[in-house]
């Protein structure tokens, strides 16, 4: 038996499914801010597989990963030309651009660790959304004392999130079967097509953003006031271990960086070979 996530359906019985929303979010956070922290690319590598290695732990339908392999690419070609048209990364001097800058072999490592970076960010969020409901999110942030009307905003903008996703995906359908061709032509054709999405998908969000207001009326939403709940989300000794161990992970790679420099570009056994 399954339930929707914020992206995918997913089995009730997904050992993050079974999680408590609080470590969840603590999972997110140490993710992303274990990412800012790390500049060596091969620890890079290593927190990347786990994370897909997490993604089969959690039974996430693999084809989630294979989707954001185009965003990947994207992202991936934009750092490259930053890097090697605007940097000047000490390193063994492999091309000389007139203007001053140059390309080096570190200038390719460091693009690399940066695209391995924003990798780790983006796989590890989804992952994170594909085994967290917009109900998961509203009790996890108000599992952290913070004040309900915030919870109800952070969840309303990830519910858009995946909302905006699923009409994006019907709009393109529909002028897929009237003709419109996203694959085929030139990249300023097929930009071009795609922003001719724009504007159905701007009505969209706007109906919805009327529909939202009547809904809320109502419901009788108030951000004061005593609320009954429905669901109960009990934190288990398990959710605080995990979330102990998880922002100590945040700590220690702390640590490995500023103190003991494991974790600085390039980063052990790279500073070994290339004589940092």
């Amino acid at each position: 038996m399954s339930q929707r996530s914020m992206f995918v359906h997913i089995s009730k019985d997904s050992p993050l499914n079974l999680l408590h929303p609080l470590p969840k979010l603590a999972l997110i956070l140490t993710i992303n801010t274990v990412a800012l922290i790390i500049e060596a690319p091969i620890p890079f590598l290593m927190l990347i597989i786990l994370v897909v290695f997490t993604f089969r732990i959690a039974k996430v339908p693999i084809i989630r990963i294979w989707r954001l392999i185009a965003a990947l690419i994207i992202v991936s070609q934009a750092v490259i030309i930053s890097y090697v048209f605007t940097s000047r990364i000490p390193g063994k001097i492999i091309y000389e651009f007139p203007w001053g800058t140059y390309v080096s072999d570190m200038t390719l490592l460091f693009s690399l660790s940066m695209i391995m970076r924003y990798s780790t960010m983006l796989l590890g969020s989804t992952l994170i959304l594909c085994t967290t409901s917009d109900r998961d999110i509203t009790y996890g942030i108000f599992s952290l004392k913070l004040p309900y009307s915030l919870a109800f905003i952070f969840t309303l903008a990830f519910r858009s999130t995946s909302i905006f996703i699923d009409d994006f995906a019907k709009v393109r359908d529909a002028m897929i079967l009237r003709g419109t061709n996203f694959y085929k032509g030139s990249i300023v054709s097929r930009a071009r097509s795609y922003a001719r999405l724009l504007i159905p998908l701007i009505f969209i969000a706007l109906r919805r953003v009327v529909e939202y207001t009547y809904a809320v009326e109502a419901k009788g939403f108030t951000v004061t006031g005593k609320r009954t709940y429905l669901h109960r989300y009990d934190v288990k000794p398990r959710d605080i271990v995990i979330s102990i161990l998880l922002a100590s992970s945040v700590f220690l790679t702390f640590i490995l960086k500023y103190w003991l420099g494991i974790l600085s570009f390039p980063g052990w056994p790279l500073n070994m070979f290339l004589g940092r």
